[in-house]
């Protein structure tokens, strides 16, 4: 007889099916929450998937499991809610890709560090991998309406359709406008991480983080169970 105690799964509806993930929550840097996840044998949450967590604990928010998931949002403990894609932000150049931000899905993480290969994205780009996502710059950063957040392009690019209407509307509970922390242009290729969090400190919003790589920084992920490379 083989008995699991501890665990517990969390299903949500998801691109038009369900996801499921596994409770409690790994926390720590990025990079030790990512190999935390891979040991366990299960994937590494994307925007997406992110997303679709977040929103469905707004749904039912008295409900013990999702109160957790937003405190977490919440920045309870001075934690992110990690998010497994990557930003390579591109300056402007004579190559066909450039100034703008490369986007990948669980993208290879070496000593806390992402590691965003240009050459192996374009390439991928090129083959139309739906894993990486290109985005010139001109999108808008900083704070912005929910309604705005919704249509930006790298919100869409970073969450799909589906999720960046989730994110918009997990973005409305707020009493203050989301924020996204991006670049408007970079002078050099920059490779920093995804995170998503509410600020106590700076206004009751929304925040979506892609130019963090400080992997000194503690977060919280829910490993996802099955494959996820669709999403």
């Amino acid at each position: 007889m083989k008995t699991i105690i501890g665990k517990s799964y969390l299903i949500v509806p998801h691109a038009g099916g369900e996801l499921t993930f596994q409770y409690p929550a790994f926390e720590g840097t990025y990079g030790s929450v990512a190999k935390a996840i891979d040991k366990e044998g299960l994937k590494r949450p994307n925007s997406p998937e992110t997303a679709s967590l977040v929103y469905d604990a707004f749904q039912n928010p008295n409900n013990k499991y999702s109160k957790e998931i937003i405190d977490i949002l919440n920045n309870i403990n001075n934690n992110y809610f990690w998010e497994f894609i990557g930003n390579l932000y591109l300056p402007k150049s004579g190559e066909k890709i450039n100034n703008g931000v490369i986007i990948e899905h669980n993208p290879k993480i070496k000593n806390g560090k992402l590691i965003m290969n240009k050459n192996s994205l374009i390439k991928r780009l090129q083959s139309k991998d739906s894993n990486v996502k290109f985005v010139p710059f001109g999108f808008k950063t900083g704070e912005q309406t929910w309604q705005e957040l919704e249509k930006n392009l790298y919100i869409i690019a970073r969450y799909g359709k589906e999720g960046a209407e989730k994110i918009a509307k997990v973005a409305s509970k707020y009493k203050n406008k989301p924020y996204i922390f991006s670049f408007d242009s970079v002078d050099e290729e920059k490779v920093p991480m995804s995170a998503l969090y509410r600020s106590r400190g700076f206004g009751d919003r929304l925040y979506v983080d892609g130019n963090d790589w400080d992997d000194d920084s503690r977060g919280l992920a829910f490993g996802v169970c099955g494959d996820n490379n669709s999403s």
